[in-house]
């Protein structure tokens, strides 16, 4: 009976490494493998494709027990994934965005906002004027903008998986103690490396383009909502790097350098457990500890400045003789610190040994 594997992608992705997959699950194999699979395309049985492949590539390959193994990985059937609302989504809605014109729309953009940077203090990113008289408005505007502006960050790279034509899954997860919103989108990994740059990188892309906008209309005027979001989306791009977690620019690094276990192989080399056997892997181990030096300055020139100054604008509403906004505030304020010193506790007694 032939056997049809013609509905796997197969796509080159480095000196005798292949990627194959069905959509949704992908391995890596060498060469000779992705000439086993275009061989079984339909027209042949296993031992007619073995023979193809000895004649071609001059090695006897046990298609069966290959076969097999695809089966093992869940390779051998389509896909079964249920509808979502993102596949309404065709490459040709989105592809505009990351298309040259575009790429030279940015650019012109990014240009205009440094001008005004340069030409205008106001249009320059800063903590201290950033919040305005009503602490429980700005807290309340702040945590609303947060959110607001990471789903379009993420509506970014579901663009970009669309564009590609690669289905894409919007979801909550974490990194670290952080609780983030993240898009799954296995199916990069059937699409050429080079283009994985764009899903990689579209999140950032879409920041940029707030910022540049913001620097823009504050040239014209002051407006408390564009430094908002000009603040934030630089947060979200500077959190981008902090790539000792599994960031846009972790993956974009993983991508340059092939390493398909990089994250594992770095934290095995930082501890002495080898991992260090390439070059990229012993790079990017530097890259984490400078990472989390940069983790430290988020936390320390972004996350406590803001909180500082919302706290004294609370505090001299009290003065004042405000009562339950500064109150309510101050609450809120105090939730989010006591949630996020909890989860980093409960990870710090995780790190500790047990002395039993």
């Amino acid at each position: 009976m032939n056997t049809d594997l013609s509905f796997l992608t197969v796509v080159a992705d480095g000196p005798d490494d292949y990627v194959i997959g069905n959509g949704e699950t992908f391995v890596h194999v060498p060469a000779v493998a992705a000439a086993v699979v275009a061989a079984l395309d339909g027209t042949r049985t296993v031992a007619q494709a073995r023979e193809r492949v000895r004649a071609e590539r001059g090695v006897d390959v046990d298609v069966a027990a290959f076969v097999g193994g695809l089966e093992g990985a869940g390779l051998l059937r389509r896909a079964g994934r249920r509808p979502n609302v993102w596949d309404r989504i065709r490459p040709r809605h989105v592809a505009w965005f990351f298309s040259r014109p575009a790429d030279v729309a940015l650019l012109l953009l990014t240009g205009c906002a440094l001008a005004a940077a340069v030409a205008e203090p106001r249009a320059r990113p800063g903590v201290s004027s950033l919040v305005w008289q009503g602490s429980l408005t700005f807290t309340l505007a702040f945590a609303a903008g947060s959110w607001m502006l990471v789903l379009l960050h993420e509506l970014g790279h579901i663009a970009a998986a669309r564009s590609l034509g690669v289905r894409a899954e919007l979801s909550l997860g974490t990194r670290l103690q952080f609780l983030v919103v993240q898009t799954r989108m296995t199916g990069v990994w059937g699409v050429p490396r080079r283009a994985r740059y764009r899903a990689y990188l579209a999140g950032m892309r879409v920041d940029w383009v707030l910022i540049c906008l913001s620097a823009c209309v504050l040239w014209v005027a002051e407006s408390a909502l564009a430094r908002l979001v000009m603040v934030i989306c630089l947060a979200q791009v500077v959190w981008q790097f902090l790539f000792f977690m599994r960031t846009d620019v972790y993956y974009v690094f993983a991508n340059a350098s092939g390493n398909k276990n990089l994250m594992a192989d770095a934290q095995a080399y930082l501890r002495g457990r080898g991992g260090g056997g390439r070059r990229s892997v012993r790079v990017y181990a530097w890259f984490v500890v400078v990472g989390r030096v940069l983790g430290l300055a988020f936390f320390a020139f972004y996350t406590v400045p803001i909180t500082v100054v919302v706290c004294r604008r609370a505090m001299a509403e009290l003065a004042a003789g405000s009562l339950w906004q500064p109150v309510a505030t101050l609450a809120i304020v105090g939730a989010g610190w006591v949630l996020y010193l909890a989860v980093l506790g409960r990870r710090f007694r995780r790190w500790i040994p047990s002395s039993r």
